[in-house]
Formats: structure tokens, sequence, C-alpha cells
């Protein structure tokens, strides 16, 4: 799931807290203001993972005002996330009849219809958010369409699209660990060390970085490098699929 409006939440939920004695009348005298600050709530308990307290929140946001775009769409993510697919699309289409423009719910609408398996579709609700010049993390659309057709089997378009996405933010670690997975896959393997350099340059190993640092580095022959990664791999994530896979 895309974060960047999560995150935003959680930064005005601190604001909102500090300030709810002093706006609690006037919420209530407003439903459509009270439905974004409890959405808003509800979002940065969702980027928290406590789904509770999220679930507690948007639903006052959607009992305030059921057609807040917001609430529908924080909600929708809500669902998805408990693994309700067919609510949470319900309530992604609800969001997108009135706020179908706004970049952060295409950019999740894409992600959930990938998931549902309509690449298609998934692919140019992506490029609509990235196509909006008020959208500030294109580069996370693009990474969602290229990793979306990569799992569809389509790596030429995958890696168009990871490319665009590395030319926006060079370190994007999604699209620095895809890009290394295809060229492993093609045999590229001096492509993929460097893809996997510029990640570990930035970001924290992952069970699933290691595990493709050991098999690109056995590719080449470096015995070093594979004994390394092998290491991190199984104290780092012992209990890990990756792990297991190596052992």
């Amino acid at each position: 799931m895309n974060t960047s409006a999560l995150m935003t939440a959680v930064c005005v939920t601190a604001v909102l807290i500090s300030g709810c004695t002093s706006t609690g009348s006037s919420l209530k005298k407003n439903p459509k203001k009270a439905a974004g600050y409890q959405a808003q709530l509800g979002a940065g308990y969702l980027q928290r993972n406590r789904l509770g307290l999220a679930k507690q929140y948007l639903e006052k946001a959607l009992k305030s005002d059921s057609n807040s775009p917001e609430a529908q769409h924080y909600y929708a993510l809500l669902q998805e996330r408990l693994g309700d697919n067919a609510k949470a699309g319900t309530y992604f289409r609800k969001a997108m009849a009135q706020d179908g423009k706004n970049p952060e719910l295409l950019n999740n609408y894409g992600s959930f219809l990938c998931k549902s398996g309509d690449t298609q579709q998934a692919v140019a609700a992506f490029m609509s958010a990235a196509s909006d010049p008020l959208y500030t993390t294109p580069a996370f659309a693009y990474s969602n369409a290229g990793i979306c057709l990569k799992n569809k089997g389509n790596h030429a378009h995958s890696e168009e699209y990871l490319r665009k996405a590395l030319t926006l933010q060079p370190y994007s670690p999604s699209a620095l660990f895809h890009m290394a997975e295809i060229s492993y896959n093609r045999g590229e393997n001096a492509k993929a060390q460097a893809f996997l350099y510029r990640y570990t340059e930035r970001h924290p190993d992952t069970p699933e970085t290691l595990l493709l640092c050991y098999k690109t580095n056995r590719a080449l022959h470096d015995g070093k490098q594979t004994e390394e990664c092998a290491n991190r791999l199984l104290s780092k994530f012992p209990q890990s699929k990756e792990a297991a896979e190596l052992n």
C-alpha cells in the first residue's frame, strides 16, 4: 500500500489531538468538518497499524458524513488491510465517484486494482496519479505501475516504469529491488548487483534483498559476497521463508 497520504495524516493527527478540546463544539455543528477530523485520526492509526482505533474513528467519520470521500478512501484501505476486498472495492469506488482526480486516492486504488487482477485499469490509475502536477510523490505511482506489470510477467513495460521512478527518485527502494530482480532473472547479474549496491547505500536489509544478494553474487562466482549475504540473512532473519529457502 502506498503510504504518502497516511504519512501526512500522522503529522496532522498530533495537531488535531492537541486542539480537540477547543474544536469539539464546532465539530458538532459541522458534520463535514467532523468527518474530516475523524478520518485524519483514523488514517493516522491505520498508518501505525492500530486497526481497532482506525476502524473506530473511520466509522465515526462515515457516521458524521457518509459521503466524505476522505473517510471512504481511508475506510477502503482499512478494509483491504482487514482482508475484506469486497467492502474495500465498494468504498474505493464511492471515493472515486466523488474525488476521482485525487492522486493519493488514484495511487491507492491502483494498488487495489492490481491485487484484484485488473492490471490495465490499475496502470491507468497509477498514470493518472503520476501525471498530476500537484502530486508530490509521482515516483511512487511509477514504481507501483512497474511492480504491477512485473508481477503479471510484463517485464519490458515494467522496466520502463521502474526507470521513470528511479529518474525521479534515484534511491527508491521498491524500484531498485525490482530492477535488481528483473536483471537477475535475465541473467544480467552485474546489473542486478549494481542495483542492490545502490539499495544498500540507503536502505536496511530485508529477507528479500538478502536472498537476491546471495543468488546474484553466487551467479557472479563471488564467494566472499555470497557468504556475507547468506550470513546476514541467517543472522538477521532466521525465521523467514527466505532463510528457509537458503538452508
